[in-house]
């Protein structure tokens, strides 16, 4: 079943917690927030904006029996329209997910969440495979999109929006959906839009996990103070008391981020390769294929562990990974056997070929300053010759990291190609410049592709390039179109020419 039966209000605003009016023989069909959506019976939830008003008339004019908004914007609409109920709500994107988790109550058993600037689709893909390899009905929803193993074909009923934390709705929907299908394990990305929004709020979570904070969205949140309280809703609105928190020791704000942990009772795992920790990689080794490491868990020597991918830091995303396994109750002993079994996330440090002179060609999500440098050092360790980067920044987007990361490629990389990411509706030629402006030394080639090539063509035995910025993602946003671009198929391409 996708989609509950007709509900009464009262009956739908009493599970959620929130004000019941007068009336109690109203019947609702369904909850929306997009007042395209409108047709009769509907619940209209207004989410804050310029448009709060036009869009509740729009939603009437739709049909819609009854309108949740702010006081102001209810008291202002209710003398016009009679026949409306109105529901006041001081914060409706709050209100939004709690009518979405009594809409949609069905959950798997087992929800974790995974929030941080850079790692957390990685972590999500690796929980995924570990839970499937115990023997889980497990399924994941992020940036990558929704993925239920063998039970793909329930997918076909959802349209998930394309963002690393969907609407509240969209989010209830799909967790009730895996519920009725016997999913018992989840896993998703908490982005910090998402966190803001009250996206996941009404989501059970067993664990949560935390993997850095770094520079990123400031266009949105203004400040990294900001950019961190509206992660840390994760830990103190979502997750409940005396649940696991699983986060990295070794990066900013860790001490922040227990003082709020501790504050709710929560346990606190902490994993790392620098400081003591719970789960701690010691004497890490890199080859060009592989990653070496000796796990401690609690002050207790497990061996050395071998996992088959590139890059030092996804060491940091599997132990997050493996601190969520042991958080939800999975043991030490069960999972080791798998790690050599991980796959890296599609687009996330993914080899995607190599030249005939035997030169390495990555591809890697890095689109924020933290994350590119991370990406760079760890492919330095992989490098017996130069190392190569093409990249660039995308438009719409914090510009202050456009020269930041010109000036990581150029102190990291040895050759850097500077290119078109998603220019969207900025002139993509000053994008180019912006990030040259610290890089003096690239080759700037605009078209993604050509840039691409010419490093492919220009590399010698031993070196390694990465392709970094868009990961999975198979489009180009340039003004109101959406290319078909994918790197990794891409540089697939082109080396089967070469």
């Amino acid at each position: 079943m996708l989609t509950p039966t007709s509900v009464l209000l009262i009956d739908l605003l009493t599970a959620a917690g929130l004000p019941v009016p007068a009336r109690r023989d109203l019947v609702i069909e369904k909850i929306i927030f997009d007042s395209r959506q409108s047709h009769p019976g509907v619940l209209f939830v207004a989410v804050p904006c310029t448009q709060a008003r036009a869009n509740c008339e729009h939603a009437i004019a739709g049909g819609a029996v009854a309108i949740l908004a702010e006081p102001k914007l209810c008291e202002n609409l209710a003398p016009s329209y009679p026949n409306v109920t109105f529901i006041a709500h001081p914060q409706p994107r709050y209100a939004l997910s709690q009518l979405a988790a009594a809409y949609y109550p069905q959950q798997p058993t087992v929800n974790v969440a995974v929030t941080g600037t850079n790692g957390k689709s990685s972590v999500v893909s690796f929980i995924h495979q570990l839970w499937q390899r115990l023997g889980y009905a497990a399924a994941t929803m992020g940036t990558l999109g929704l993925d239920a193993g063998t039970r793909s074909g329930m997918m076909a009923a959802l349209k998930m929006p394309s963002l690393t934390t969907p609407d509240a709705l969209s989010v209830h929907q799909a967790l009730h959906l895996f519920a009725s299908h016997g999913i018992t394990h989840c896993a998703f990305e908490a982005s910090s839009h998402g966190l803001a929004q009250y996206r996941l709020h009404g989501v059970v979570l067993s664990a949560a996990g935390w993997t850095n904070l770094t520079q990123d969205h400031l266009d949105y949140h203004g400040s990294l103070k900001e950019y961190f309280n509206a992660k840390v809703k994760l830990i103190d609105e979502i997750l409940l008391e005396h649940k696991p928190v699983v986060m990295n020791i070794d990066t900013a704000y860790a001490e922040d981020l227990k003082v709020h942990i501790k504050a709710r009772s929560q346990q606190c795992i902490t994993y790392g390769i620098e400081k003591p920790s719970f789960l701690e990689a010691r004497n890490i080794k890199l080859s060009p294929r592989d990653i070496q490491f000796a796990l401690w868990v609690d002050g207790k020597s497990y061996g050395e562990k071998r996992l088959n991918m590139a890059g030092a830091f996804q060491v940091d995303n599997v132990l997050c990974a493996l601190g969520l396994a042991l958080a939800t109750g999975s043991q030490i002993e069960a999972i080791l056997p798998y790690l050599p079994q991980l796959k890296s996330a599609a687009g996330r440090m993914a080899l995607a070929g190599a030249t005939d002179q035997g030169a390495l060609a990555f591809v890697d999500y890095a689109h924020t300053p933290d994350a590119l440098q991370r990406a760079l050092q760890s492919l330095r360790q992989h490098t017996d010759g130069k190392l190569w980067v093409v990249f660039g920044c995308g438009g719409d987007r914090d510009r202050e990291k456009r020269p930041r990361m010109g000036d990581i490629a150029a102190t990291f990389a040895d050759h850097v190609v500077i290119t078109d990411d998603n220019p969207r509706t900025e002139d993509p030629q000053a994008i180019r410049q912006q990030i040259h402006a610290q890089c003096q030394q690239a080759e700037e080639i605009a078209d993604r592709r050509q840039a691409i090539a010419y490093a492919l063509e220009n590399m010698q035995k031993g070196d390694v390039l990465l392709v970094a910025g868009k990961g999975h993602e198979q489009g180009q946003i340039l003004a109101d179109q959406v290319l078909a671009f994918d790197d990794y198929q891409e540089i697939k391409k082109l080396l089967g020419n070469l």
